[in-house]
């Protein structure tokens, strides 16, 4: 467990610091942007590391119209890991930076 968690913490800070050099590479304000971004990477991870979502249906759908079998998973299964818990760390940090800066 506190591997995890202190690979997560990594994989916040590494996120934060992408952010940050995206930043200041492309002007936008990392205050302004930093909490979207979160939110975006947190919901993109979750959906690609799930089975049984909107996205493997599609992908299933379209294997087995190649092959003629359809294929039906009706359970959703999700596998997430230190990255996605660190960017649902860096989100909720960026909030609270969001909120102290725009109060």
């Amino acid at each position: 467990m506190k591997k995890v968690i202190g690979k997560s913490i990594v994989a916040a800070l590494l996120i934060g610091l992408i952010v940050w050099a995206a930043s200041a590479l492309f002007s936008f304000s990392y205050v302004n942007w930093s909490f979207l971004i979160g939110i975006g990477l947190s919901v993109i991870l979750y959906l690609f590391n799930s089975s049984g979502g909107v996205l493997s249906n599609v992908t299933n759908f379209e294997a087995s119209q190649a092959g003629g079998k359809v294929q039906s998973d009706r359970e959703m299964k999700v596998n997430v890991g230190v990255v996605f818990y660190g960017s649902v760390l860096y989100t909720m940090m960026s909030l609270i930076l969001t909120i102290i800066a725009f109060y």
